[in-house]
């Protein structure tokens, strides 16, 4: 398949040096490109500021203190994996492209989604939803000194949303969005996953909670478009909880694409 997939937050500047930004790591969609690499798939990445990319990998360790870790087997295991990984990637072929911001968003996916006319567009990206209008340079952090409590005002636009140029620039995309709740009941995530479907025309959403997300458990419902659960999908907890998850969701969308 040809599969486009979009990730990570965005970053609206307010000055020089200061943005607004959000929690999207980009962690999902970077798995769930993996996945698809894994199968021999063509993917393309696009993907905001510090977002997660597939295939990389980091080794982490402090030298500092106590070690109590036999860093030379730590060292190996990880490279062990990271050949593994690798050749179990290269099977597919990816391409990235990195953005800034909401309008960044809009222009690369519509490019890519035009060029390439995916099998699948899953838009996992949370692009910012208000960006304000920058100042030129760099505001005064204190105009009036220390003590000025005076405060900032910012003026917010509404942004467009990338989702909404998918099926312009390829009607026959299966487009699957991405909604992101905290604390919503059934009915609020179904009123939700429906306002997506209805504006950006897409025939599938994965909805999840924050707040499972910050309590460690990886699960999240596949809906249709009027926001009736057609899978609920559970990693569970634990580190392995995303893969499972990821591997769940892919299986579905397959079939989804390859069953119509």
């Amino acid at each position: 398949m040809r599969v486009v997939l979009t990730a990570g937050g965005t970053h609206e500047p307010i000055d020089d040096v200061r943005y607004l930004a959000n929690v999207a790591t980009g962690s999902l969609p970077a798995a769930l490109a993996e996945t698809f690499l894994s199968r021999g798939d063509e993917v393309h990445y696009v993907h905001g500021p510090g977002a997660a990319v597939p295939g990389e990998r980091r080794l982490s360790v402090s030298l500092l203190g106590t070690v109590s870790t036999d860093l030379d087997g730590a060292a190996r295991g990880w490279l062990d994996e990271a050949i593994a990984s690798r050749d179990r990637l290269a099977a597919g072929r990816l391409y990235l492209h990195p953005i800034r911001t909401a309008a960044d968003a809009a222009r690369a996916l519509g490019a890519v989604v035009g060029a390439v006319q995916p099998d699948l567009a899953a838009c996992a990206m949370a692009v910012a939803d208000f960006a304000p209008r920058p100042y030129p340079g760099k505001i005064s952090s204190r105009p009036g000194g220390a003590s000025d409590d005076a405060g900032l005002d910012l003026h917010l636009d509404a942004t467009a949303k990338a989702i909404d140029v998918v099926l312009e620039a390829s009607p026959a995309t299966h487009l699957l969005g991405f909604k992101l709740v905290s604390g919503a009941s059934a009915d609020e995530r179904t009123a939700a996953v429906r306002a997506l479907a209805r504006r950006s025309g897409a025939r599938r959403v994965f909805a999840n909670d924050v707040r499972d997300y910050r309590r460690g458990h990886r699960r999240g419902w596949l809906c249709g478009p009027d926001g009736e659960v057609l899978a609920e999908l559970d990693g569970g907890d634990g580190p392995d909880a995303l893969g499972r998850l990821v591997a769940a969701l892919a299986d579905v969308l397959v079939t989804w694409v390859e069953g119509t």
